[in-house]
């Protein structure tokens, strides 16, 4: 696979200022366009980040046969996304016990610092995501009031998966040895089933980006403590593609271990996703038909069962009317 040659900039809300108009015009264009920006100043510390990758590689660095007793709900061994890739899956409200219940079908004891720091990361996460939110409807014209964030928002859920990826040496599909410029793509391309999806990633970076055109483009780590956040298809659907819910996938060369943390904020499996009228607009046609959230989780997770790529069973395919 050939190497990237672009990438995107971005743009950075800090979301500990006061929202000026420039700002909230460059969010809605990252927005429309692409789907993804970036986050400063999200009350998510660094040491926080660090101690939940430190506390995780306790149970990555297992043998698979030990991981495996969490069940698949709880945990993602290689070769089920990807021979790159695994991961554990967290989910609130209660984080503390969904952490719980991996930690010690694993390991057999308890895992106290486990539990108790992503209980705090998925509450502050949860936190986090109804303030990102809250701007994305003032992006949709929203008065900043709150109104549309308790009525439509207020029964989201979030969960998060710790994702570890292998150092790359070897291809897997042509055991040939990596070169430094080589690329292997380890997590296939997919669009996000959530509301929103907010990613930390480390140093080594990986995230790609496809455009309206077809080219992937990098999003490149930046220094300091910066989250990525990126559009679902579940809010897509709801703002009537106002909010662009994009393709991407994750893409390393031969390096060491990459290490992240996506968290999901999802409408609740009850939930009927239809657009607002206002959120329409007037004179404006509707570009989805209204459905049940549950059934468009199923959805995707029948279709894109053991396939590498997930292409073909975005919202579009499930709910467009002009499909």
């Amino acid at each position: 696979m050939p190497a990237s040659q672009a990438s995107i900039e971005l743009p950075i809300l800090d979301i500990s200022q006061p929202l000026s108009p420039s700002s909230l015009s460059s969010l809605s264009v990252a927005c429309r366009e692409w789907g993804f920006f970036l986050l400063c100043n999200h009350g998510i510390s660094t040491e926080l980040h660090k101690k939940v990758q430190s506390l995780s590689s306790r149970i990555f660095m297992l043998p698979p046969e030990v991981k495996l007793q969490a069940g698949h709900s709880l945990y993602t061994p290689h070769f089920i996304a990807s021979p790159f890739y695994e991961c554990i899956k967290v989910s609130g409200p209660n984080f503390f016990a969904s952490a719980q219940s991996s930690s010690e079908a694993i390991l057999n004891e308890p895992y106290s610092d486990f539990c108790d720091t992503l209980q705090e990361y998925g509450s502050i996460m949860t936190k986090l995501s109804k303030r990102i939110v809250e701007i994305l409807l003032m992006c949709l014209g929203e008065d900043g009031s709150g109104r549309k964030l308790s009525s439509e928002f207020d029964k989201c859920e979030g969960y998060f998966r710790i994702n570890n990826y292998s150092s790359l040496e070897t291809d897997y599909q042509s055991k040939k040895l990596l070169r430094e410029e080589d690329e292997v793509e380890c997590l296939g391309m997919h669009t996000d089933m959530s509301s929103i999806t907010i990613v930390y990633q480390d140093e080594m970076g990986g995230l790609q980006v496809r455009s309206k055109e077809g080219k992937w483009m990098d999003v490149n780590p930046r220094k300091g403590n910066i989250l990525v956040v990126n559009i679902g298809d579940l809010m897509q659907a709801w703002s009537n593609g106002k909010l662009r819910s994009s393709e991407h996938r994750v893409v390393l060369r031969r390096r060491p271990k990459r290490y992240s943390v996506s968290f999901f904020w999802s409408f609740e499996e009850e939930k009927v996703i239809f657009a607002p009228d206002e959120i329409v607009g007037r004179g404006n046609l509707r570009l989805y038909r209204p459905f049940l959230c549950a059934d468009y989780m199923r959805y995707r997770e029948n279709s894109e069962k053991g396939k590498f790529e997930k292409v073909g069973y975005t919202v579009q395919h499930f709910a467009g009317i002009n499909n």
